[in-house]
């Protein structure tokens, strides 16, 4: 796994706003660090495609008190299924969510169901499962 202090200074924008971090690989443990960055208070969009971190990495996302702020998160490719889903779904931290991408995931109509029916993420305003 790659260096998360490295990779968030060289991929966050200068505002502190914008993290891409599409494919890097980061896994579970990636993920886990992650959610432990107090750098990332700002931070408004998040880009975590393609880097397989499964439901416990989800998992620490949405628990994350640093991730509050975030409006737009993609974790499309991510090996996310249903548990996944409903750690998001009842996730206390993100409630700020507008934009959540999870494409080219393993989560059923009952996981896209609780995300949709969520009383926690009451801002979103698009999600996409599809392509």
């Amino acid at each position: 796994m790659p260096n998360v202090d490295e990779l968030i200074r060289d991929r966050l924008s200068k505002d502190g706003q914008v993290l891409n971090l599409k494919a890097q690989f980061l896994r579970e443990v990636g993920a886990k660090e992650l959610a432990k960055q107090e750098s990332l208070k700002n931070v408004r969009s998040m880009d975590l495609s393609q880097n397989g971190i499964g439901d416990e990495g989800v998992k620490a996302l949405a628990e994350s008190t640093v991730l509050s702020n975030l409006r737009n998160l993609n974790l499309a490719s991510n090996s996310i299924t249903d548990v996944g889903a409903n750690y998001l779904a009842s996730s206390k931290q993100l409630t700020n969510i507008r934009v959540l991408q999870l494409m080219v995931n393993d989560i059923s109509e009952q996981g896209e169901k609780s995300l949709r029916n969520s009383t926690d993420l009451l801002n979103l305003t698009s999600l996409k499962f599809r392509v």
